[in-house]
């Protein structure tokens, strides 16, 4: 039996505040949102082993100076905390004996609540209650049925904080995508319901109970707000902040989930306000209240800004202290050597022609699962593999997600669909001089085990040329073993084709230790790539890398 979401609530109360207003009966009621941390606490770049100006350190100074104006300020965040680097990977899966580091991290800053984000469920569900166990902060998802009453896995849906005599009502999403992305064992118990539905029924309860109702959800616009444009494979009801704005009762809205920025936005008398990801802002939204007739909080003005974090942000020492046994022990593991290159090799240019690092891939998920083909991509185009020795930093980077391997029975025909269907996500050649070049992200999957060509010239969905197995045509009814992460096996990045085909073979490992496995065996990365698969024209293939290298620099303005 399901237990329906928004029906507990807890009060908490806060040091009493008076001053000039609010004697008048009016006051000040400050809000500060992070989102998106994701396994960040120094402000370090695992991957580039450089400093960074990112972090919960750096926040926990802006947090402390906002706190020393405003003492009573609540703290909340969007969610997406406990997985996303080397240091939250290493304490969710191989050091479990200390508290988790990102909850202690947020129990240091004294959260007030916290919403659940969808890379919360990335690890399994006795990761994921270890940290909320650990929590000094609720985790709130309203959205969620789930078959637990109480306990660590249960999820409230909201709770009413009491800040200077006014019930503020902070109410939790989730993207109900989950079941899209991960594996079933990973959300077992839980089902997740549409974010607006779940809000017309739960927001009229806490506005009965509360003076000001702020919600905190991990799901964003379909549109970035700021550039206006849309983020990739996106699925229906993944991102819905400003659908929200259409329920009655909601003040307040900080939201996350896209990586994005948004100081401020008022849509349908809503306020909206979105910090950046990785702990590279602060979200800080003031709220006027003043009392009426009735003797009852009314919202007078709310206004929001984001504050960045910026190369003049010193990290804060206490949070530094708290990091660094975490932070040593990661590196250690980071700077272990488990294979050698025999020169420099960079994902740069891996998603749009052959790479022996895209190769690397391959072959461990062709040896691990026992595959005829193997199809991947570059998720990380930023890696950079040095000449001489690689450590399991450099292979870390070659597979940064959470990712677990599925072994999937499917045709030829089925193979070449999903092949097109990657190919799709290249612009058409001749590439259009008014429109701007189509740069995939890592929905673009490449295979191995066949050899064919990428003809850009052709229509979507024709595409693919010449695709070969063994050496001759591959048959459409071959049938044939392949190997996918756990993702696509549910249809992310818009690979319906996976979906539902008969699975021969899961990994208990995440892709990443089966790669570094792999590289610990072979003992060598290849100089040179495989040679299997090619894009056309050219022509067409300079001007993507041209794009490619005329983006990264403006990303680095």
């Amino acid at each position: 039996m399901f237990l329906a979401a928004g029906v507990f609530a807890v009060i908490a109360a806060a040091v009493p505040h008076t001053n000039a207003k609010a004697a008048q009966g009016q006051i000040s009621i400050v809000l500060l949102d992070t989102t998106d941390v994701h396994g960040r606490i120094e402000p370090w770049d695992y991957y580039a082993d450089k400093q960074a100006n990112l972090g919960l350190a750096k926040i926990a100074t802006l947090i402390k100076q906002q706190r020393a104006e405003n003492p009573d300020a609540l703290l909340l965040d969007c969610g997406d905390l406990i997985q996303g680097t080397p240091l939250a990977y290493y304490f969710a899966e191989k050091d479990t004996s200390k508290p988790n580091p990102m909850i202690a991290a947020f129990n240091l800053l004294h959260y007030d609540a916290m919403a659940v984000g969808n890379h919360e469920f990335n690890f399994g569900e006795e990761v994921m209650w270890k940290a909320k166990g650990e929590s000094h902060f609720p985790w709130l998802a309203a959205n969620i049925k789930e078959t637990y009453k109480e306990g660590t896995p249960y999820f409230r849906s909201y709770i009413i904080k009491r800040v200077k005599g006014v019930r503020i009502g902070i109410v939790g999403f989730v993207t109900p995508g989950i079941p899209r992305w991960e594996i079933p064992d990973h959300y077992k118990g839980y089902q997740f319901e549409p974010i607006v539905e779940t809000a017309r029924r739960v927001i009229p309860e806490v506005r009965r109970r509360a003076d000001l109702v702020v919600v905190i959800m991990h799901s964003g616009f379909v549109k970035d707000p700021i550039s206006g444009g849309a983020w990739p494979d996106q699925i229906h009801g993944e991102n819905v902040a400003p659908d929200l704005t259409e329920v009655p009762g909601i003040d307040v809205i900080f939201y996350g989930h896209t990586h994005s920025e948004l100081p401020e936005r008022i849509m349908n008398g809503v306020l909206l306000a979105q910090p950046k990801n990785w702990g590279m802002s602060l979200a800080r939204a003031e709220v006027e209240m003043r009392r009426d007739g009735t003797d009852r909080w009314r919202v007078v003005s709310k206004h929001s800004r984001t504050i960045p974090v910026t190369s003049q942000v010193e990290p804060d020492a206490e949070m530094m202290k708290l990091a660094q046994p975490y932070q040593e022990e990661t590196e250690k593991y980071l700077e272990t050597p488990i294979t050698r290159s025999p020169k420099e090799l960079s994902g740069k240019y891996a998603r749009y022609e052959d790479s022996p690092l895209l190769d690397v891939i391959q072959e461990a998920q062709l040896e691990a699962g026992h595959a005829d083909v193997s199809m991947a991509t570059m998720l990380y185009a930023g890696v950079h593999i040095p000449a001489g020795p690689v450590t399991v930093r450099q292979a870390a980077a070659l597979y940064v997600y959470e990712n677990t391997l599925y072994v999937v029975r499917m045709t030829g025909a089925q193979l070449k669909d999903a092949l097109e269907h990657s190919a799709g996500f290249f612009s058409q050649w001749p590439f259009s001089p008014a429109e701007r070049i189509q740069l995939p992200s890592y929905n673009a999957d490449q295979a191995s085990g066949v050899s064919y060509q990428v003809d850009l010239s052709k229509p979507v969905g024709q595409r693919i040329m010449n695709l070969q197995f063994r050496g001759k045509a591959l048959d459409p009814a071959q049938m044939l073993r392949v190997a996918i992460n756990n993702y696509r096996y549910t249809g992310g990045g818009g690979y319906a084709v996976y979906k539902g085909l008969p699975v021969l073979f899961r990994s208990s490992s995440e892709i990443r230790e089966l790669l570094i496995n792999y590289l610990e065996r072979t003992k060598e990365i290849p100089a040179d790539p495989a040679g299997n698969w090619k894009m056309a024209p050219a022509e067409a293939v300079a001007a993507i890398e041209h794009a490619s290298d005329a983006n990264a620099g403006a990303q680095t303005k």
